[in-house]
């Protein structure tokens, strides 16, 4: 489905719940460039430097790290002046059906942890549900955007397709800066998935996805993961198919999931020369409910009573 309509259908879905005086929901809207990693587990329980060659095998662990140019809440700019959203991703390959065209990766959260994919880099940055078995997929930061030690991180396969940072430690580092935001991952809800479809020849075969041109989609993915860690208010079940608010969500298996819903097209990853494969595209939201102060419930009454005034003066 067109991602974009999904938010439209997603905003629509707020304001009938804001009109019933029930609650108030905001959209965080997130659009992101990414560069990915192909990490394999050794018998040790290490991980190998970043794979250049090789086929995607079930045990793989795919990380994603992302700087996001464009995150919105209710459709304006929430990112501080000065500062900019980045990111780490990281899920492991628990199976592989089919071959070619089609085939479908599913993935769970990396048993080792994503601290232990965050570790790999410099800054010191820890995130909860982070540790082996913990369930945490991605983290997000606000951070500077200075030319010291926390530069302005580059991942824009158009405007930078080689990126600003030059290897897997650095890019980590400079994307898990800053003051934690968010923390998603696989969590009680059981509605938490993550897949890929690959949707060209040789997607799973890491050389020819590193040779293939940026501009050519290899594979999709999509996701639905529980939130643990939000800085903006607490998280509303959202319908995972059209986005809407769930008012009566649960963990349960029910088709609504209190957190974050995307996909992200991937392309090539030709112009990489730090270790990574492949760009991404991460576009996802997520909706955060509040309870309307009595003064907004007021003003959401006098809205209501004055479109009820115009129909009647149409009408008449």
């Amino acid at each position: 489905m067109n991602f974009k309509k999904a938010v439209y259908a997603a905003a629509l879905g707020l304001g009938l719940t804001l009109s019933a005086g029930a609650s108030q929901g905001a959209v965080l809207s997130f659009e992101d460039d990414d560069i990915d990693f192909v990490l394999r587990p050794t018998t040790g329980g290490g991980l190998t430097a970043p794979l250049t060659t090789g086929t995607i095998s079930v045990g793989d662990v795919l990380v994603s790290v992302f700087e996001v140019p464009v995150f919105t809440i209710d459709g304006a700019n929430a990112i501080p002046t000065g500062q900019e959203l980045t990111g780490v991703a990281a899920v492991q390959v628990t199976g592989v059906s089919g071959t070619g065209v089609g085939a479908v990766y599913t993935f769970s959260a990396y048993t080792g942890g994503l601290n232990s994919i965050l570790a790999l880099g410099t800054s010191g940055q820890t995130v909860v549900n982070g540790g082996a078995g913990g369930g945490a997929t991605l983290a997000m930061w606000f951070n500077g955007t200075g030319t010291g030690a926390d530069r302005n991180l580059d991942l824009n396969r158009t405007t930078n397709p080689a990126t600003n940072c030059t290897s897997l430690a650095d890019c980590l580092t400079q994307a898990s800066l800053g003051t934690l935001v968010q923390v998603d991952g696989f969590g009680t809800d059981l509605d938490a998935f993550w897949r890929a479809v690959q949707t060209a020849p040789g997607g799973g075969d890491i050389a020819t996805v590193l040779g293939t041109s940026n501009t050519v989609p290899i594979s999709t993915a999509v996701f639905a993961q529980q939130t643990f860690v939000n800085l903006f208010g607490p998280v509303g079940f959202q319908n995972i198919a059209t986005q809407a608010l769930c008012p009566a969500g649960t963990t349960a298996a029910d088709g609504c999931i209190q957190g974050i819903v995307g996909q992200s097209p991937i392309t090539g990853g030709s112009g990489l020369s730090n270790g990574a494969i492949a760009h991404s595209d991460f576009d996802a939201i997520k909706l955060v409910t509040t309870v309307p102060e009595p003064a907004t419930l007021a003003l959401v009454g006098l809205g209501l009573l004055g479109l009820a005034m115009g129909k009647r003066r149409r009408n008449a």
